[in-house]
């Protein structure tokens, strides 16, 4: 499809808020229904990102609404804690932050090029350049003498306490012999 076609998506949802429900409850599936439609039709993610703040804008309240619903409810013990305009912000910031998690659960951050790995995968479901990057890591740490530590278990004489440097191997000398 082409991008006009996406505008005409949008159009056509955009005219629909005006039947829809747009009670908090209803915020984020009026979107999802928009970023489906939208990926449905082919939308890249370059594509139906910059929808977004559009679409944001179209569904938060005009400001003569916002102000006669702040009026109407400023008597709640709940909303007299804000001013108007902090409620009206909050408000259309509640909108955007749910139109944002409506987009991105639609179209997810595109992978960086440089970050993904085509190379196959040999060992389970890594490749060799993941292997090689696991191993170096792993490497950094010491290696537990766990034969000692499983004598000891089986023999009732272990102590983590006393036993940590052992298993730890910090009770080596440089040859690897105990100290």
């Amino acid at each position: 499809m082409t991008e006009n076609n996406f505008d005409l998506i949008y159009e056509d949802w955009k005219a629909s808020l005006k039947t829809r429900d747009r009670s908090a409850g209803s915020v984020s599936s009026n979107f999802e229904d928009l970023f489906e439609k939208l990926r449905s039709a082919g939308a890249t993610f370059a594509e139906a990102h910059p929808m977004l703040p559009k679409a944001t804008k179209a569904h938060q309240p005009p400001p003569a609404l916002a102000k006669a619903t702040y009026r109407n409810l400023r008597s709640n013990p709940k909303i007299a804690i804000y001013s108007e305009k902090e409620f009206i912000d909050q408000w259309n910031q509640d909108i955007a932050d749910k139109a944002t998690n409506a987009f991105f659960s639609v179209f997810p951050v595109p992978k960086n090029k440089d970050q993904e790995d085509d190379e196959p995968k040999v060992y389970g479901n890594m490749s060799v350049k993941e292997y090689k990057a696991q191993r170096r890591y792993s490497d950094q740490f010491p290696v537990l003498n766990t034969e000692e530590l499983e004598k000891k278990m089986l023999s009732g004489s272990y102590n983590p306490l006393d036993d940590i440097e052992d298993i730890l191997g910090k009770n080596k000398d440089k040859n690897g012999a105990d100290s």
